[in-house]
């Protein structure tokens, strides 16, 4: 039992974070996408799909979040540098 009350602490501690930093009104794909992109250098929506994490989801539920947080400019897509097809993800502070 001991586990799985640290499981919810972690999960409430998480929580806290998000909210402090505004990112409590996304869902958590989005959320998920969001912190993905801080997290990572040179992010595209297909370094995101292929990442274990995001695996239990379609490609169009990451696209789909990936747009919401375009449209609320939290984040933005520039082109590669390297490959003019890829958008690279930003995350806009």
């Amino acid at each position: 039992m001991g586990s799985l009350m640290k499981l919810f602490e972690l999960r409430e501690s998480l929580d806290n974070y998000e909210r402090e930093l505004g990112f409590d009104q996304f869902s958590e794909v989005e959320k998920a996408v969001l912190e993905f992109v801080i997290h990572q250098k040179d992010v595209t929506i297909t370094t995101v799909t292929k990442n274990q994490y995001f695996s239990k989801f379609s490609l169009s539920t990451i696209k789909r979040a990936v747009g919401v947080l375009l449209a609320d400019d939290v984040i933005s897509a520039n082109q590669s540098k390297h490959d003019r097809r890829s958008m690279i993800l930003t995350y806009n502070n």
